[in-house]
């Protein structure tokens, strides 16, 4: 009985998180903005994925959708056309400068 339980908990929490994804990562960290950094600015970095962290949508799921309304997405590789680097070698994706630098 207990372990038929325990069962139904742990494929309960892996359906969950299946399901739901993990949530967006904003973190105090050292790879991602920290929480309300002004989109276009200095801030605004995902240091793990080397794009605006307000654009990253390795991090943030949810925006996927608003890529692929406006055509921006290659099905091929789940990313961004215009972040796309695979299909995109020369494209070049700069992290904008501090202000006052």
């Amino acid at each position: 009985m207990h372990r038929s339980i325990l069962l139904s908990a742990v494929l309960f929490a892996f359906v969950a998180a299946s399901t739901f994804g993990p949530l967006p990562v904003r973190a105090s960290d050292d790879l991602h903005a920290a929480e309300g950094a002004k989109p276009g600015s200095y801030e605004d970095w995902c240091a793990e994925h080397k794009v605006a962290e307000s654009q990253c949508t390795r991090c943030d799921k949810s925006l996927i959708p608003v890529f692929k309304a406006t055509g921006d997405w290659c099905e091929l590789h789940g990313l961004p056309k215009s972040q796309d680097l695979k299909c995109n070698p020369d494209l070049k994706i700069v992290r904008p400068p501090k202000q006052g630098a």
